[in-house]
This record gives C-alpha cells, sequence and structure tokens, in this order.
C-alpha cells in the first residue's frame, strides 16, 4: 500500500498537480506562469504561447469574479481564438482522468479483507489477497490454468483431467 502511494504521489506527480493547480481560480498559483511548464509538456501545449495567453488573461479577470474552473472555461470559450492554449490546458485538466476512484476502491477492499483473521495473516499474505480482490476485474482463463498446472505437475495430470470432465 505505501508503495503504491509513493507512486501516486511521487514528486513528479506532486509537480504535475501543482501545475494544473494554475487554472484553479481558488489555488494560490492561479495564473502563474512560473508554474504551468510541466503541465503544458504533458499535454503537448506551447508553454511559451501559454504564458503569454495567461498574462493577458490575469487582468482581464480581475474585474470578473471566477468561482472554479468551469467558470473560467465559459468565460474564456468565447475568446477561442484567442486563447487556444489555455482553453486546451483548462479542457485537459478537466477531462483528465484522475484515479482517487482505485485508491478509494483499495481502501474499500482492505476494511472487507481485514477481519478477525488479520491478526493471524502475514504482511505478505494481506498484500497479496489486497491485490487479488482490487484487481478482480481481470478475466481468469480457467482452461489455461488447468493446462499450465496438469503440464507442471504430471503426476495430478489424471486427476485433473477427471475433475474436468465431471464438471
Amino acid at each position: 500500500m505505501l508503495v503504491e502511494l509513493n507512486d501516486r504521489f511521487s514528486s513528479k506527480t506532486l509537480s504535475l498537480m501543482k501545475s494544473i493547480s494554475t487554472i484553479y481560480p481558488n489555488s494560490t498559483t492561479f495564473l502563474n506562469i512560473d508554474a504551468i511548464d510541466e503541465f503544458c509538456f504533458h499535454i503537448g501545449g506551447d508553454s511559451s504561447a501559454l504564458k503569454n495567453e495567461f498574462l493577458v488573461i490575469k487582468p482581464m479577470l480581475q474585474s470578473k469574479k471566477v468561482n472554479n474552473v468551469i467558470e473560467l472555461y465559459n468565460e474564456l470559450i468565447s475568446m477561442s481564438d484567442a486563447f487556444p492554449q489555455t482553453l486546451k490546458m483548462i479542457t485537459n485538466a478537466i477531462t483528465m482522468p484522475i484515479s482517487q476512484v482505485t485508491c478509494e476502491r483499495s481502501f474499500s477492499k482492505m476494511k472487507i479483507i481485514k477481519n478477525f483473521l488479520r491478526n493471524s495473516m502475514t504482511n505478505e499474505r494481506l498484500s497479496d489477497l489486497t491485490v487479488m480482490a482490487i484487481e478482480r476485474d481481470f478475466e481468469i482463463n480457467y482452461e489455461r490454468v488447468i493446462d499450465k498446472f496438469s503440464s507442471d505437475h504430471k503426476n495430478c495430470r489424471i486427476l485433473l483431467l477427471s475433475l474436468v470432465y465431471v464438471y
């Protein structure tokens, strides 16, 4: 679980999140041209054009009350020819899939797995069970599993084949 958290919140991920926060009006880095490079590189945008757009947008928005990214997008969509890089950045930030659901699902599965047997489990087994529970969406080809098992364990072949035919 710690490895997963470290992967999700590595220094590169944190710098990307800080860069994305430049388009959020409530952020301390709102329209800060020094913080946009990481996200601009991530979406394949032109950072110099984006910085120039930010320099124009910032004074323009001071007279308007913009509370969230959607309102910012609605303000700028009518001027899409003037601010293409900013709109590209906002569109990507709004539609970017955030993997928070996977993290929440992981913690939910941990609660289910951690029951009265938890104390008798080793951390390795608990970790393996957690991964199995979280990633259970994978489809298992049981015939391949049986074939692999029977080829690896020659003495169990007769028993295994008879079980397959019974079911």
